[in-house]
C-alpha cells in the first residue's frame, strides 16, 4: 500500500457495507414528471398549443396545492394578478427540450409549444391513467383551457393594470 494517500489505504483495508436507500426527489427534478406535466398542460390548452408564458404559469402553480388554489382564485376573480406569485421554472425548459428531441412537441417561432401526433397520444395515455398525477391533471384540465394569451400578459406584466 502506498503512503501517498492514507485515506485510500483506510478505505482499501476497511470492511464496510453499503445499502442503497431510496431518497425522495422533488417532482420538479424528475424529468418524467416534468414532461408529463408539459404534455398535459399543452393537451388541455385550446388548440393543443400553449405559449411559454402560459406554460411557465402552469408549471409554477401545478407543483403545490397552494399554487393551484391561488391560480384558481385568480381565474375566479378572487385575486388580482398583483396578488399572485409567478416565476420561471427551470425544469420546464429542460422538459420542453427533451420532449422536442423525442418528437412529442414542436416549438413554433420559439414561443409556442404544440403537441405532435406522438405527443397527443402520450398525453391522452397520461390523461386516461387514473391514479397518476390526479391532482395535477384535475388542475390542468380546469385551468389550462381558461388561460388566454391576453390574460397571461396581465399576469406576467401586472404593471399594465396599475
Amino acid at each position: 500500500m502506498s503512503r501517498e494517500s492514507p485515506f485510500l489505504d483506510i478505505l482499501n483495508t476497511s470492511k464496510f457495507t453499503f445499502t442503497v436507500r431510496p431518497e425522495p426527489v422533488a417532482g420538479d427534478l424528475r424529468m418524467a414528471w416534468g414532461m408529463a406535466i408539459l404534455l398535459l398542460s399543452v393537451f388541455y390548452s385550446r388548440g393543443k398549443k400553449a405559449s411559454f408564458q402560459k406554460l411557465q404559469f402552469l408549471a409554477h402553480n401545478v407543483r403545490l396545492e397552494e399554487g393551484r388554489e391561488e391560480a384558481l382564485g385568480l381565474i375566479a376573480g378572487r385575486y388580482r394578478p398583483l396578488d399572485v406569485s409567478v416565476r420561471v421554472e427551470p425544469w420546464l425548459n429542460r422538459a420542453v427540450a427533451l420532449s422536442h428531441s423525442m418528437g412529442l412537441v414542436s416549438v413554433n417561432k420559439g414561443s409556442v409549444v404544440v403537441l405532435t401526433d406522438e405527443g397527443r397520444k402520450a398525453a391522452e395515455a397520461i390523461a386516461k391513467d387514473s391514479g397518476v398525477l390526479d391532482a395535477e391533471r384535475a388542475f390542468l384540465s380546469e385551468v389550462a383551457p381558461k388561460l388566454t394569451d391576453g390574460f397571461m400578459k396581465t399576469v406576467w406584466r401586472p404593471e399594465n393594470l396599475v
